[in-house]
Order: C-alpha cells, then structure tokens, then sequence
C-alpha cells in the first residue's frame, strides 16, 4: 500500500495539488461552460414591455428577427458560446423598437454585429453532395430590404462555413449527425407578459424552422409571411395560456404530425382537460366512427364499435376537430385519427354528452370520462399462426429481439401478415428484412443538414439499405398492412420490408411523417419537435405529407367495424391464398 501511495509524491504536497485540482477544474469547466452562462442581465425579465405595434415596429421586429436568426446560426463568436445572443436580443430590441425607419433599423443592426468582432469567410468546399432544400437566404442580397453596408457584413457572416459546434445552440450528435438543440434554455419562471421573452419563443422557433427543418419547401405555407401573421400574435397574448396557445398553433402551420407541444407547467394539459371518453376513433367513409371501446372500461361505456359520432357535447363534430386542429399540427385531414388520439375526446368534466347514429337512429350518450392514459395500452399477441398456415406479426406489441424466435417459427408458413397499423415497439426495419430479402437492396435516401452551412440539406452519399446474401430467405407471401395510424418508424418499416420479392402492401395511405424527432426547448418550461432528417423514397420523391402509399388501396367500412371484421387481416389472407 505504501509503494502505491509513492507513486503520486505531489499528493502530500497540498500547494501543488490544490493548483493541479484548479487546472483540471478550469479545463473541464471550459469544455462544459460557456461565457454565455454567466450572463445573466436579463434573467428577471426583458424589461420589455408592448401591448400592440404599428406598422413600422413590425417591420422592423421582422427584420431583427431574420438577422438575428442567420447570426445565432453562423456567427463564430454566438457557435463559440461566447455570447448570450437570448440577452443580446433583449439588448437590441428597444432600439430596434425606437428606430423611425428601415434605414435606421439597418443602421443599428449593422453597429451591433459589428461589434461581435471580425468574420473570416471561408470556401465552400466543393463536393458531389445533391442538395435537396437550399437555404434561402436571398433576402440578405437585397439592398432594396437592407441597406449595402448591413447586407455586405451579413453575406460575409453567412460564408463562415463553420462546422465545429460544440457549444453552439445547436451542435450535432457525434454518433449519427442528428441535429440537437441542449443549449436553448427553457426559461421556466418567465413573465408571460414580458414582450421580450415572448418574441424571444417566436424568433427561436421561426428560425430553428428556417435553418434545420428538412421540409420548409414543401409545408404549403410562406414562412415569411406566418412571421409577420405571428408577431402581433404573440405580442398581444395576455397571461400563460395565451402564450402556449400561441405557440401551439404556430407548430400547426409546419404541417408536420411529428410537431407537438409538451407543457411541463401543465397549463396546456389544464386547458384541455385530463379526462378521457375510453374510446378510440377512425375517419371511415368521411365520417368520425367509434372504432374501439377500450376493454377496461367496455362494460360501463354506453358506446358501441360502429357508431358514427354526430355530436360532442351539443357541437358538430367536425366543428369540434376544427377546433382542436387549431392547436395539433397534422400532415393531412386523415391524420387526425393519431394525432387527435388523445385530444378529440378530452375534457375537464366527468361526462361528456356524445350524440350518434346507430341503425339509423339519432342517440345522445352521457359517457363517462376517465383520468387514465393507461386505458389505451391494450395488450394483444404479437405473433400468431392463423388457419391455412399463415403467420401474423404485430410489431407494435414485440418485445426487443423476439423478431428471431417468431421468425424460426414462421419460415415455412405460406405467408405473413405484418400489422404496422400499431406504432412499433421494437425496430424491426433491418432485422425483419434480412429474413425477407434474397439480397442487400437500397429502400430509402436520407437527408441531412449541411452542419457548415444551416439551412442546406443533402442526401447522404450512401442509400440506406436492408437485407443481405440470403438463399435461405423467406419465400412465402409477404403482405404488410398500413393505414393513417402509420406514422414515422412504421412507415420507414414499411419503405424497408416491402422490398421483400413477394410483398404487397395493403390499406390506406400512411401519416406522412416519417425520419427522426428533433426536440428543442421554448420559453416558459415547453419542449416542442419537428422532424429532424428527409425521408425519401430511392427515385428521391418525397414520403413527408405525402405518406406511403399501399399497392392495394383498402379501408375499413362501418359495416364491418359493426360486425367485428377486420377488412384489412381478410384482404391480406386473399392476397396470399391467391
């Protein structure tokens, strides 16, 4: 013991290591700290205070917001971490608020940039990337929108090419590239009628969407002009709620179903209730149809599989989705079925008077509500054999790796159904697939963001490919079942297994909401989330809103919810009968 306490002499020496603790404090603390963190001027509020804006201030509140937004994301002194660029809004924003005209905005713009220190433009490296979304960053050219001298710093600002991002606001996993966003603050004890922070959660959003959403090209909305829409928005919310409504509809007009709004306040969750009706809904022949009563409360639930839903409380149904719709952001109308899940039934009260049609009678059911998520995790087999020697997966009630055993048992059936109507509890993208192909074949192109140039995405060199040399493959009938439930990891296992020789997928399109969830934080102890990478099929045509569409188009009919049929299991049975 003594010869191995000899080996660190400098222990004994408490001078020398109190400064050998320091060097190593200081340099951890270098590595996780940044000199952003100890600013903390503005954290008992902006200071900020607006009820409304004249025409002028929108403007140029608008203008503060886009170059606020391409400095956050490519100025070396913000990515090192040296700036508080959250307090440094708050420190420009009156002036900005102040100045009479464009010019003068321009003006104090250009001063305060200036200010961060000297830009080094670095080329572009050349490569054979083939970029799917380019940034649009013309406005920064257009001396007609800001004047020369203003646009001539931001142009050199944006031709940084910076890729190193460790305590940037957003820096990239190390593992797979995904974007992340740990460095924006929550700001949880936020003043909701502070006006600072209030723009700070619109600027924030508005140009995470701007630089690091994949599909801004195709949302069907101009972001620009949701901008202007939102600032007054935003300025003119009285109280929390007001605010976290505002930012919910905001995620709506991405029209993305991976966008979502957490609310760790549970102010957002207060508002809409925290009961449930025990039922889950379809959209079958246009109509809002119950197509579950959930075992767990089936016996005191008044509802039957097969009622059309009229009402909701005295109000149209789909008045009722319009409503909530304002505050769920959805690919399409179909995906109200996942999405509204947990929010189209939703109340405060213990009741909710449901009116339906049930045989061709009008009826007005006083349903019980219940507080209980777990309702709706209902268990089933996920795997069986069916008669004539057919196999049947539900991927959404695997557990990890029993993939392999089903699959032993299943080798020699005549077909297999895969039910991917259910989210998946286990990844079976590439697992599944290797028993299913003959051979390693290309399913899906991904792509990613330029992490030197924000706002660019790429596809990645390689397609993403599943399967491998296999004589031993599975040689029977594949058929894949998908519906409007299919959403994300669903629908990238379906772009997977359907490569399989002998598949059919059947049913109705899928979500259209497909690759990664990319969360980051907004003011007032909120977590929201995008989709994070571009999904493509292998000819590059899109799958995000569009979805993934069947081989044999086939939705359920209310006549055969009624009758307890599952329509789809039938059509996949047919299919590998014939």
């Amino acid at each position: 013991m003594n010869k191995e306490k000899n080996k660190y002499p400098w222990l004994k020496k408490p001078i020398l290591a109190s400064i050998v603790i320091l060097i190593i404090t200081t340099v951890m603390c270098s590595f996780f700290v940044s000199k952003r963190d100890f600013d903390k001027e503005f954290a008992a509020g902006s200071h900020i205070k607006l009820e409304q804006l004249n025409k002028n201030q929108s403007e140029n509140i608008k203008k503060l917001c886009k170059v606020w937004g391409l400095v956050k994301y490519y100025h070396p002194e913000v990515i090192s971490g040296n700036v508080n660029w959250d307090y440094e809004l708050f420190r420009i924003m009156p002036k900005v608020l102040e100045a009479k005209d464009s010019n003068e905005t321009d003006k104090i713009l250009y001063k305060w940039i200036y200010k961060l220190g000297e830009v080094k433009e670095n080329p572009k490296d050349d490569n054979d990337e083939e970029v799917m979304l380019k940034r649009d960053i013309d406005w920064i050219k257009n001396e007609k929108y800001i004047n020369k001298e203003l646009s001539d710093l931001l142009i050199k600002i944006s031709n940084t090419n910076i890729s190193k991002r460790n305590k940037a606001y957003v820096n990239f996993s190390m593992l797979d590239g995904l974007s992340k966003f740990k460095n924006e603050e929550k700001y949880p004890n936020m003043n909701y009628d502070d006006t600072g922070y209030k723009l700070l959660s619109l600027f924030r959003y508005w140009n995470i969407i701007e630089y690091y959403y994949p599909y801004k090209d195709i949302i069907g909305e101009d972001w620009d002009s949701v901008l202007t829409e939102f600032i007054p928005k935003f300025i003119e919310t009285k109280g929390e709620l007001e605010y976290k409504l505002a930012i919910s509809e905001l995620t709506t007009k991405i029209h993305d179903s991976h966008a979502a709004v957490n609310d760790y306040n549970g102010t957002l969750d207060e508002y809409f209730g925290d009961k449930l009706a025990p039922i889950e809904f379809g959209l079958i022949e246009n109509q809002i149809v119950i197509k579950k009563v959930l075992p767990k409360y089936k016996d005191e639930c008044s509802l039957k599989e097969g009622d059309i839903v009229l009402k909701i409380d005295n109000k149209d149904i789909f008045e009722v989705v319009k409503e909530k719709t304002k505050y769920r952001s959805l690919t399409k109308k179909s995906a109200i079925v996942n999405s509204l899940k947990y929010l189209l039934f939703r109340t405060k009260d213990d009741n909710m008077q449901i009116t339906i049609k049930r045989d061709n009678e009008v009826i007005t059911k006083d349903v019980k509500c219940y507080n209980d998520m777990d309702m709706f995790e209902v268990k089933s087999d996920a795997h069986k054999l069916l008669e004539g020697n057919i196999g049947y997966i539900n991927p959404g009630q695997l557990k990890s790796g029993e993939i392999d055993e089903i699959m032993k048992k299943f080798m020699d059936t005549k077909g297999i159904i895969i039910d991917l109507r259910e989210y998946p509890s286990d990844t079976i993208t590439y697992s599944l697939g290797e028993y299913l192909m003959p051979k390693e074949v290309s399913f899906s192109k991904i792509s990613m963001v330029n992490q030197s140039v924000p706002g660019e995405f790429a596809l990645l060199d390689e397609d993403l490919k599943v399967g491998k040399d296999n004589k031993n493959y599975y040689k029977g009938k594949v058929t894949i079942l998908m519906n409007e439930r299919t959403q994300s990891n669903g629908e990238f296992t379906v772009m997977s297994l359907r490569k399989a020789p002998n598949a059919t997928v059947i049913g109705s399109d899928s979500i259209g909401a497909d690759g990664n969830v990319a969360e980051f934080s907004l003011p007032g102890n909120l977590i929201t989330s995008i989709t994070g990478i571009g999904v493509f099929n292998p000819d590059k045509s899109q799958t995000q809103i569009v979805g993934i569409k069947p081989n044999i188009y086939i939705e359920p009919t209310v006549k055969g919810i009624k009758e307890n049929r599952d329509e789809l299991i039938e059509k996949a049975i047919e299919v590998i009968n014939n």
